[in-house]
């Protein structure tokens, strides 16, 4: 019999911003990732070798622990992907040879994520750093890269009436939490880029193409755990 260990999986939060424990301070945010990760990682398929937090300040740390996390077989970095001033992992990329295979997607939230290959063969998942925007791009982009990883396929998606208040965005696909309603599924409340109350009180996500009208059909992307 011929089997694949589970893809073992390093994190990396980044940013000065996230505080750890207690409430917090001014101009700084909960880090909301650093807990998620490692058990969506899991109900994902993969297997989480740790988290470590990563400063923007000094430059240069990313590019140090990236390589560090050698150990593993694909390394998530949360934050750091767009273009702004801290924004460190595309640089660090272009300079470390990677070959890019996925450099933004037309959506939103989630449209800095990417996926690219370093040329040890090890995987580099770029997340937005906001929590919501995070955990689409885990489910769109980690998950079918897991489950390759481990030799599953991917089951097809179910479409199904989708109603509620969510506005198209012309050229980009949007990816809302629903919750089942019957035979179809309605948009839950607060599904902003940082905001996880939707998708926690959400069984998945709807996939909304920009002619998407409410009521009509749309592909769900269901969500782990």
């Amino acid at each position: 019999m011929r089997v694949r260990p589970r893809p073992r999986v390093g994190v990396l939060v980044t940013g000065d911003e996230p505080d750890r424990g207690g409430r917090p301070a001014p101009r700084r945010v909960r880090d909301a990732l650093g807990p998620l990760l490692p058990s969506l990682v899991a109900a994902l398929g993969g297997e989480a070798t740790g988290v470590r937090h990563v400063p923007d300040r000094p430059a240069g740390l990313l590019a140090q622990a990236v390589p560090e996390a050698r150990d593993s077989d694909v390394v998530v970095v949360t934050g750091s992907t767009s273009v702004g001033v801290t924004d460190q992992l595309r640089r660090l990329l272009r300079d470390a040879g990677a070959r890019m295979v996925v450099d933004t997607v037309a959506c939103r939230p989630g449209h800095p994520h990417l996926l690219a290959r370093l040329e040890t063969g090890c995987w580099v998942v770029g997340l937005p750093g906001n929590p919501y925007a995070a955990l689409v791009a885990a489910h769109t982009l980690l998950a079918p890269l897991t489950a390759a990883l481990s030799g599953r396929g991917l089951a097809p998606l179910p479409q199904v009436p989708v109603s509620g208040d969510a506005r198209p965005v012309p050229g980009l696909t949007r990816l809302v939490p629903v919750a089942w309603e019957g035979s179809g599924a309605r948009i839950t409340r607060g599904h902003r880029g940082a905001f996880l109350h939707g998708a926690a009180v959400g069984d998945a996500l709807a996939v909304l193409a920009d002619d998407w009208t409410d009521g009509s059909p749309a592909p769900l992307v269901l969500l782990a755990g």
